[in-house]
C-alpha cells in the first residue's frame, strides 16, 4: 500500500495520496487550488531493522571488514570454541572481556598512541 508524493504545477503544493495497491490508478488532485496538473515526486523511504539484521549483515567473518571492528576477534574466537565444543580457558576469556571494556592485552598496548603524543 504505496503512498504517492506529488507537487501541483499551479501552486507548488505538495500533496500525499494513499493506494491500495500498486496496480490502482492514481488521481491525484491539489488540496489547495483543485488543480489536477501535478507531478509525481520521488520521495524517500525508509527500512527499519531488528539488531539481528544488523549483526546478520555486518558480522561476516568472511567479509574484509569484519575484523576492523576489535569487538569481532572476541566473537570470533568465542564462536570458535563453542563450534568445537571446547571450553574456553578463564585466561582468554579476563583477555576478551579485558579488551571490551577497554584494557588492551600486551603488545597492543604499544599500538595506542598515548595522550601526551597527541
Amino acid at each position: 500500500m504505496p503512498i504517492y508524493e506529488f507537487q501541483c504545477q499551479e501552486c507548488q503544493n505538495r500533496t500525499s495520496v494513499f493506494v491500495r495497491t500498486v496496480t490502482s490508478p492514481v488521481n491525484a488532485e491539489c488540496g489547495s487550488c483543485g488543480s489536477k496538473d501535478m507531478i509525481r515526486l520521488i520521495t524517500s523511504f525508509g527500512v527499519s531493522k531488528s539488531v539481528s539484521d544488523v549483526h546478520a549483515v555486518h558480522n561476516n567473518p568472511n567479509s574484509p571488514d569484519y575484523y576492523m571492528d576489535p569487538r569481532n576477534i572476541g566473537r570470533s574466537t568465542e564462536d570458535k570454541f563453542a563450534s568445537m565444543g571446547m571450553e574456553m580457558p578463564s585466561q582468554i576469556r579476563d583477555m576478551i572481556d579485558g579488551a571490551r571494556e577497554g584494557d588492551m592485552p600486551g603488545a597492543t598496548k604499544d599500538l595506542q598512541p598515548n595522550v601526551n603524543e597527541i
